[in-house]
């Protein structure tokens, strides 16, 4: 389901410049990129031992992801 967000110039400007030097399709995968990054969510769970189960509130939070 798409959402509109609003942003300024000055940002869909740096999100254009991320996109170019990375060579991403849309900026949805620009911003998951850095969404991802700063709330330090691994891109695989591959080698990390044994995995707890989720609590509540953990699928609360990160249902999207």
């Amino acid at each position: 389901m798409a959402t509109t967000i609003q942003i300024s110039e000055s940002t869909k400007q740096m999100l254009e410049k991320i996109k170019e030097i990375e060579h991403k399709p849309t900026f949805d995968d620009i911003i998951v990129e850095l969404a991802k990054n700063k709330l330090d969510i691994p891109s695989s769970l591959f080698g990390k031992g044994k995995i707890s189960k989720f609590k509540r509130e953990d699928r609360m939070t990160l249902h999207e992801l």
